[in-house]
């Protein structure tokens, strides 16, 4: 883990950088992941002081930033911040593993040959020929155009109602007709 702290209109002294320090160093329980820490300490009209911290963990970016009169109050208050939010994505994180190991619980990885060897018949395969591009017609002309093809079907949009349907060659020498429903 780096750390680094920088000072604006005040000189980071070393009672202040072992302030800082052994407070980061309590964050370790909590994120053992964190990489990098940088920490601007700012004093504005002597007044306030504010101490803003950005960490870099493995996954995620944390980032606080606290007033107060006090510059160790400061420290106290933004590591304080920055502990939450770790705790809160820790605690998401963990929730994410529990959700998505529940969900998967029993897995069955069969194949298509150990069914057909069960069943002891081959199972049929789609195989995909083409595409079909569905044109505006009304019916009588789609019956026309399956009549006078090799295909067995033919699918089109519905001139009236501009809804697919689909005009086939039925077994007995009959066009046959779909049309869905609302």
């Amino acid at each position: 883990m780096t750390v680094d702290i920088t000072g604006r209109h005040i000189e980071i002294t070393e009672p202040i950088r072992k302030f800082a320090t052994d407070r980061l160093d309590r964050l370790r329980g909590v994120a053992d992941e964190i990489m990098e820490v940088h920490m601007v300490l700012t004093v504005e009209k002597h007044q306030r002081h504010i101490a803003e911290v950005n960490i870099k963990t493995r996954h995620e970016f944390h980032h606080g930033e606290e007033e107060s009169s006090d510059m160790y109050t400061s420290i106290a208050a933004v590591l304080d911040k920055v502990e939450k939010q770790l705790l809160r994505s820790k605690g998401r994180n963990q929730d994410k593993k529990r959700r998505s190991s529940h969900g998967n619980s029993v897995v069955s990885s069969t194949t298509v040959v150990e069914i057909e060897e069960a069943l002891g018949q081959k199972l049929p395969r789609i195989i995909r020929n083409h595409h079909v591009a569905a044109k505006p017609m009304s019916i009588d002309d789609a019956a026309i155009e399956v009549g006078d093809s090799t295909e067995d079907f033919l699918v089109f949009r519905n001139a009236d109602t501009e809804k697919l349907n689909v005009v086939y060659k039925r077994k007995d020498g009959n066009i046959g007709w779909i049309e869905p429903e609302a």
